[in-house]
């Protein structure tokens, strides 16, 4: 890692959260993971509509890393006691009553503006919380620590070239010297994380932060790097895995390759896609049949 950046700053004057509305000049975990796919797909980028997963993953990490912000963005809309009222006087449809619409556009001022959630929503996040910190250790790793901070850092590479990072890791703990993230799946077992590791490219992000707070920390102590994995569905079970030394090289071997890329696309102003993972030079790739393609087609004539 020394010999590929030569030189490190970390600056805290820079408005980091600004730089993440724009593509052009900075290079983060997420856009390292997008230039993996080709600097066009980093260059074209539409920002896409959320998904029910995303929306879900945002409510998490709000309610279980920064409570009191989670409680500005979002508003629970419960309304359970209010049609527990109307059908107990005797409404067939307590949705569609005067009563009902009165209370809704109450409710609705009293939003102000905020995210909606309904309470079996909340309820869930309650019981993934109270999951969590059952556990000592993760109790221990989800506290006393700094929530979604964003660093800017400028580094020079062996190569002469000067890239501007920008990263926001979900959860510091600067005493145990730990990144963590933090994170929801469908399966959190042993068996199938390390897939969504390899499909997501989480050892990217992974060795950026670890390599990056052991430069800004500055007191030449190793950074762990772990992942909470939570599953939505009860019993909401969660593993913890720590990033080991093959999981973190990769991870950094990766980000060397991508941010000299980017360096040479914008450079050039040439932005290619796919073919830049092509050898040849007109771009064609060889294409053969995976094993499972190859089948046994012997056939018999039964008379």
């Amino acid at each position: 890692m020394a010999v590929f950046i030569q030189s490190f700053k970390f600056t805290t004057e820079m408005p980091a959260d600004e730089l993440w509305k724009t593509r052009i000049g900075h290079v983060s975990g997420s856009s390292l993971k997008n230039i993996k796919v080709s600097p066009l797909h980093f260059m074209e980028a539409e920002k896409a509509e959320p998904t029910p997963a995303k929306i879900f993953g945002s409510m998490y990490h709000k309610f279980i890393l920064e409570q009191n912000d989670f409680e500005n963005k979002y508003f629970v809309f419960n309304e359970r006691a209010i049609l527990e009222k109307l059908l107990g006087e005797g409404a067939k449809s307590p949705r569609s009553t005067n009563a009902y619409k009165e209370w809704h556009e109450a409710q609705m001022n009293q939003a102000q503006g905020k995210e909606m959630i309904d309470l079996q929503t909340l309820e869930v996040l309650k019981k993934m919380k109270d999951r969590l910190f059952r556990h000592r250790y993760c109790y221990s790793l989800l506290n006393n620590g700094e929530a979604e901070k964003s660093f800017y850092c400028t580094v020079n590479t062996f190569d002469g070239k000067e890239t501007n990072v920008i990263m926001r890791p979900d959860y510091l703990k600067y005493q145990k010297h730990a990144v963590i993230e933090l994170k929801t799946s469908i399966d959190a077992s042993k068996e199938e994380f390390p897939k969504q590791c390899v499909n997501f490219d989480y050892h990217i992000s992974a060795a950026l932060y670890k390599d990056f707070m052991e430069r800004i920390s500055g007191d030449n102590v190793p950074w762990s790097f772990f992942f909470i994995v939570q599953e939505t569905k009860a019993p909401y079970a969660f593993n913890i895995f720590e990033a080991s030394a093959q999981f973190i090289a990769q991870g950094w071997y990766e980000c060397e390759q991508l941010i000299m890329l980017y360096n040479q696309c914008r450079e050039n102003n040439h932005w290619p896609g796919y073919q830049v993972w092509c050898q040849n030079q007109y771009g064609i790739n060889e294409i053969s049949l995976p094993p499972w393609g190859i089948k046994d087609l012997t056939f018999y004539n039964h008379k």
